[in-house]
């Protein structure tokens, strides 16, 4: 079935610009969209970030965003300057993008411009997808750290279109949607090879575990609940699933920690918990039983060394003194 506008209902109407429809609709942001829209329908009475905002019911932060893009592209200036012609993306290459397509230069730790996140979707389905996905998983507008954090994680660390949703998915679930918590997991995914689905559900279902492990073990050590921190998390996957510890344990080895040292310390927790590891105790009673036996041999050896060192004193009290015995006289 093919459609047509309803010519009554532009009997009032404003004008839009041909560039918005022809090729900024398919890429921007939709909120940005409804901000340009309501800023062309009110086009000679200028207003405010904060008075759009109002207007449209939507954050400041994301009606600003919006104005600086509007701004960069050429369809909104601020009063006072003068007018120049919108930005015109570059036209799709006819030629269809292979899946080894790359950026023209890697992006390390430096931020993508909107300029260059822009291009890149000009010039990938794919990226292009995961802005417009990873939006609707935030439920938001991304911002520009995020756009550029989403670039990298695809161009320079190369993780496949899927394995980054999967990822901003789980970081939506655990409530972690830091843009640095989100780049620096993609990064270590890309360096475990967790590139394909199969293999980023399993890593999922790995953290998913991880998680529920570390909320059990702060109420049993008296934490406060909160996300761990990656190098926490490092730790207790490690502990949990390397040493296959219990939560029990680890609980218990923390309260020791805090009446040793009096303060929190993963690194020393880690040592202690690795030693029991070594020493193959598994279990509260196990590890009780081998600081009794250690507590033991320390009593044993100095014993021992009390009763040399008392043997070695007679003797040479006995070299060095002729002992006489006196005959009492009756």
């Amino acid at each position: 079935m093919n459609y047509r506008v309803n010519l009554k209902a532009l009997d009032n109407s404003f004008k839009v610009p041909n560039e918005l429809a022809d090729n900024f609709i398919k890429l921007a942001n939709p909120k940005h969209i409804m901000v340009l829209l309501w800023v062309l329908r009110h086009a000679e009475t200028p207003k405010s970030a904060d008075e759009i905002a109002e207007m449209l019911q939507i954050e400041k932060a994301v009606v600003r965003e919006a104005i600086f893009y509007w701004i960069d592209n050429g369809f909104i200036i601020p009063e006072g300057e003068n007018a120049s012609s919108p930005a015109k993306p570059k036209a799709k290459a006819k030629k269809k993008e292979t899946a080894d397509a790359k950026p023209s230069h890697k992006l390390g730790s430096s931020m993508a411009s909107d300029e260059e996140v822009l291009k890149r979707a000009e010039e990938s389905d794919e990226f292009r997808y995961v802005l417009q996905k990873s939006q609707e998983l935030f439920s938001r507008t991304i911002s520009k750290a995020e756009r550029s954090m989403l670039l990298s994680l695809m161009d320079y660390y190369g993780l496949p279109t899927e394995v980054i949703l999967m990822l901003i998915t789980y970081a939506v679930s655990a409530g972690r949607t830091g843009t640095n918590y989100i780049h620096t997991v993609g990064i270590s995914w890309a360096e475990e090879g967790i590139t394909t689905f199969e293999s980023a559900e399993a890593k999922i279902e790995q953290l998913n575990k991880t998680n529920k492990l570390w909320s059990a073990f702060q109420r049993q050590a008296g934490i406060p609940v909160k996300n761990p921190t990656r190098k926490q998390e490092a730790l207790f996957t490690k502990w949990t699933g390397e040493w296959n510890m219990s939560v029990e344990l680890i609980a218990y080895g923390y309260e020791k920690m805090i009446d040793a040292i009096d303060k929190p310390n993963y690194k020393y927790l880690d040592k202690m918990l690795g030693s029991w590891h070594e020493a193959g105790a598994y279990t509260i009673d196990r590890v009780e039983a081998l600081e009794a036996e250690k507590q033991n041999g320390i009593k044993g050896k100095k014993t021992s060394e009390e009763n040399s060192f008392s043997t070695s004193s007679f003797e040479s009290f006995v070299m060095n003194n002729e002992l006489k015995y006196k005959k009492e006289e009756g």
